[in-house]
């Protein structure tokens, strides 16, 4: 069955007193400190329901006349009695879980028959609504239990709804002493009702429509989020079902910007279904500005406790009295050194770069801030036309702001710093309270920007000596390490020659340790010889002569006689080192040990001279019996029948003399080449067809296998050497055969249509690789074994690159994939001396 409408809106009061309960210590409620729950409860003592508080322990602290009747008994004998005595283990085992949960903090509603020890068996509805702190802890809840079968009694239940609504008037009157607004909703029918208080704190009035759009159109735009994100907690079925938001109010009846603070609860089904929502309203406004400007002061204060520099503070100063003062924007300026003009030291609020042409202004510019200088006293603005009727050239200046203004003078010990000033979004009263906080402000931040002045100059100085002192002992530092890793040896002079530093490595490298030095003379210490083997006079070391002459010495070979009889040869270096000014400041002598390089450099010139001494003997000796070979080769082939296997034995020996004759020629010239010499050649008139018809018919003889395809085109004509032109294009023309693909002949081209003659030798195949085409041309210059495109190659490309550097031309090579390889011979017609 279902209780009354009275039952039910008495449950609801009951809600709103727990919400009220909790917030009161914001509110600064002055109940004494029975609380205000067992306060309000005794004015519904005689409701015909079972009405008691029970703590956190399970025991009753408060209980109404309906106990006596129920229960038969005075209720001093229930009050501070646990729950189990007073209904008894039965009826206690029935109510434990909905009494667990309401201690857990969850509003309960329950119906079952209850089986009462001293009050018999009942069938009940009950409420368990809890009851939370300001610290959010369950402190107890609130029992209603109403008795269901006296609701079949028509008598009973007139006499219960009067009782009732009569409790319930008196929990409305207490609310409305408060200065509360009341308001609920019931959800299932969409139905709201706002008491006549919380229509006039919203700005409404009493015949306002309340949608949904009109009440969310009395919040602050910029609170409405806010506002619905504190619903939609509420309504969470997983939530405590609490609304509470503070939130500002611009409902149409409202002048100027005021605060309200919300509270509700919603109430749910069995399955945890909103059913309806209740609350309370208060008008916070005057508390929340005076609290806020305080905290303000208070943080400002300590903000500039800790504000060490001018930007720092005046930062500080308009950022945080902005927000106490809830202005839009906030400015700062300073008087500069000389008076005459204002600086920019800090503004809130502002959009990027409207403030760029004020970042530094004439004192005498007129605004604000000139009169709160020159008058050294507060100059306000309530409203927008009151600061165009003093200044009407702001009327069209970007920078301003709001609706009112307000600019204050900084002074200290009699001394104006500058100014600052906010601006308003609305238009203002300038009220008492509001113009106090801004002098207070005023006063902070002036003494304040003294304080930092003053350390501000005591900092750079410190800091400049601080810095200047770190800055030579990091670089002393960083030289002292820098020499001692060196590996060379590095001697630091005075400008008058004495020796004042000298690394590690000096002593490893001239053999003892350094010697310091009061002058010149004292560089006898140091005993060294030229490569004539002449010694060194004390003025003659490189560093005396760049001391006394200022003359700068690169890599002066010398060389040291050791104690163990060795030679050791070293590099000097050595130069003045002057100031900004041009005046000398030190000598700095730097010696590198240059023997293993030395001795490497020799061993290598030995070993080149070796080499090519072998080779050119290889050479000559072995043309003796090739030319015999060669001769007796061509003997057997004159006399041997046409197609006689003789024949062709015969031939293939000729062959392979030739191109053994081809090899020793190459290694001639390599020798004659690596020994400094240039590749002798004999300039005639001549055409380089000749030599590609030559050399095509040498090489199709010998490689009767092979193909050439001849391409000639143009004047062919210049003064060349033509056994080297027939050697280089021989040397190509074997290197494609060698390394090119078999089947495809392989082309050559002379092209004489241009100033200089051009030769190509082009064939098919395995490109050469990237990374050997910068050095192909450099004596014995192999592929890799696991690569074919030049397996083989020693000397031939290097004495193609010699032939054509002495005619004076240039040889270039391509190689891919796609085009084949291409060497390709550019040679003047004549000799370029």
């Amino acid at each position: 069955m279902t209780p009354s409408p009275s039952v039910t809106s008495l449950r609801d009061v009951i809600d709103q007193l727990l919400v009220l309960d909790r917030e009161r210590p914001r509110q600064g409620g002055m109940l004494d400190d029975r609380g205000l729950i067992e306060k309000l409860l005794v004015t519904v003592d005689a409701a015909p329901v079972l009405l008691s508080y029970v703590d956190r322990d399970e025991r009753y602290r408060f209980c109404n006349q309906t106990y006596e009747r129920w229960f038969g008994v005075p209720r001093e004998q229930v009050l501070g009695r646990s729950v189990r005595e007073v209904l008894g283990d039965s009826a206690y085992q029935a109510a434990l879980p909905h009494l667990r949960a309401a201690l857990s903090g969850q509003p309960v509603r329950f119906e079952r028959a209850m089986p009462y020890r001293d009050g018999g068996t009942r069938v009940v509805q009950a409420d368990y609504l809890p009851h939370v702190d300001v610290d959010g802890r369950v402190a107890g809840y609130v029992g209603m239990i109403s008795d269901i079968t006296e609701l079949r009694r028509g008598e009973e239940a007139g006499r219960f709804a009067r009782q009732l609504r009569e409790s319930e008037d008196r929990l409305r009157l207490a609310l409305e002493g408060a200065d509360l607004g009341t308001w609920d909703r019931e959800l299932l029918t969409g139905h709201r009702n706002f008491s006549a208080r919380s229509l006039e704190l919203l700005g409404l009035s009493a015949a306002s429509v309340l949608d949904r759009e009109q009440l969310m159109g009395c919040v602050h735009p910029e609170d409405r989020p806010r506002v619905d994100a504190a619903l939609r907690a509420a309504f969470d079925s997983k939530g405590d079902g609490c609304f509470r938001t503070d939130f500002r109010v611009v409902g149409p009846l409202v002048k100027e910007e005021r605060w309200l603070s919300a509270f509700g609860r919603v109430h749910f089904d069995a399955h945890r279904r909103p059913l309806r929502i209740i609350g309370i309203l208060q008008d916070i406004t005057t508390s929340r500005r005076s609290r806020l400007r305080a905290d303000r002061l208070a943080a400002v204060s300590s903000a500039l406790s800790r504000a060490l520099r001018p930007e720092e503070v005046a930062s500080v100063v308009v950022r945080e009295g902005a927000a106490a003062l809830e202005a839009v924007a906030a400015s700062l300026v300073l008087l500069s050194e000389d008076g005459a003009s204002f600086e920019l030291r800090a503004a809130h609020g502002f959009p990027e770069g409207v403030l760029e042409s004020w970042r530094r202004f004439p004192v005498d510019t007129p605004v604000m801030y000139r009169e709160a200088v020159r008058t050294g006293r507060p100059m306000l603005y309530p409203d927008l036309e009151d600061l165009f009727r003093d200044y009407p050239g702001l009327r069209d200046e970007p920078s301003l702001l709001g609706r009112a203004f307000a600019a204050l003078p900084l002074r200290v010990d009699g001394r104006t710093l500058g100014a600052f000033g906010f601006s308003f979004a609305h238009a203002q009263r300038f009220e008492p309270e509001q113009l106090q906080f801004m002098e207070s402000l005023g006063q902070q931040c002036a003494l304040a920007l003294e304080r930092a002045r003053l350390y501000e100059a005591e900092r750079r100085a410190r800091e400049e000596a601080e810095q200047l002192r770190d800055r030579l002992a990091t670089e002393r530092g960083l030289l002292e390490a820098v020499l001692d890793q060196l590996p060379v040896g590095v001697v630091i002079a005075e400008p008058g020659g004495r020796l004042i530093r000298g690394n590690a490595a000096v002593e490893s490298i001239w053999g003892h340790p350094f010697v310091a030095s009061e002058g010149i003379p004292g560089y006898a210490a140091y005993q060294g010889y030229r490569p004539d083997g002449t010694p060194y006079r004390p003025e003659q070391w490189p560093l005396a002569r760049s001391l006394l002459h200022g003359e700068t010495v690169l890599r002066e070979p010398m060389h040291l006689r050791m104690s163990d009889g060795t030679t050791k040869h070293l590099d000097l270096s050595s130069k003045r080192v002057h100031d900004a000014q041009g005046r000398p400041l030190a000598g700095v002598a730097v010696s590198m040990d240059v023997t293993a390089h030395h001795e490497m450099r020799e061993a290598l010139r030995r070993e080149a001279e070796t080499r090519d001494r072998l080779m050119g003997i290889v050479g000559h000796d072995l043309r003796n019996p090739l030319q015999a070979i060669a001769t007796s080769s061509a003997l057997l082939l004159k006399d041997s029948a046409p197609d006689s296997p003789q024949r062709k034995r015969a031939a293939r020996i000729l062959t392979s003399v030739q191109r053994m004759d081809h090899l020793i020629r190459d290694l001639l010239d390599y020798a004659r080449v690596s020994q400094g010499a240039t590749l002798p050649i004999q300039r005639r008139r001549m055409s380089l067809e000749d030599a590609c018809r030559i050399v095509v018919d040498e090489l199709l003889a010998a490689y009767p296998e092979r193909d050439i395809h001849l391409d000639l085109c143009g004047d062919l004509t210049g003064e060349w050497d033509l056994d080297r032109l027939a050697q280089l294009l021989g040397n190509l023309v074997v290197n494609a055969f060698t390394h090119g693909a078999r089947g495809v002949p392989v082309e050559v081209r002379a092209d004489g249509e241009g100033t200089d003659v051009v030769l190509e030798v082009a064939n098919a195949g395995n490109p050469i690789p990237p990374a050997l085409l910068p050095r192909l041309f450099q004596p014995f210059t192999r592929a890799d074994d696991g690569g074919d495109a030049l397996n083989g190659v020693g000397l031939g490309l290097f004495i193609v690159h010699e032939i054509v550097t002495a005619h004076g031309g240039h040889v270039q090579v391509t190689s891919t994939r796609e085009t084949g390889t291409l060497f390709r011979v550019c040679l003047p017609r004549s000799h370029r001396g």
